[in-house]
């Protein structure tokens, strides 16, 4: 894995942790707590775009080393969730069926990673 790859996915660790920590201040924000709602949301920007970024580039990486599938599964799922969110905002709906447009594409993600590491070993033979 090269060191940019690396950045990237470290990239996508942390925006994960500040996502966590922006839905924690969201939901302990008072009703009348306006300054801490706006925080939580400027955090949750700030996390979402690490994680798009990170995980788009740490995907082209694989991609770039001939690991389609593991690339195609890290970077098609933030593009797809990003063209699916801009084409809402343009106006254009999709039908979501209760959600399982959205939740499908990262579940699927999450298969094949899980997969590429029970099967890829490597890591276990160079120790």
């Amino acid at each position: 894995m090269s060191h940019l790859q690396r950045v990237f996915g470290f990239a996508s660790l942390v925006g994960t942790g500040i996502c966590v920590l922006g839905t924690l201040l969201f939901t302990t924000a008072g009703p009348n707590d306006i300054g801490t709602e706006l925080t939580a949301l400027l955090v949750l920007a700030l996390s979402f775009g690490l994680i798009f970024s990170g995980l788009i580039g740490w995907g082209a990486g694989y991609l770039r080393s001939g690991e389609l599938r593991l690339g195609a599964a890290l970077t098609g799922v933030p593009v797809f969730i990003g063209v699916y969110f801009g084409l809402s905002l343009a106006g254009i709906e999709l039908p979501s069926g209760g959600g399982l447009l959205l939740s499908t594409p990262p579940s699927l993600m999450a298969l094949v990673v899980g997969y590429d590491l029970w099967v890829d070993d490597n890591a276990s033979d160079t120790g």
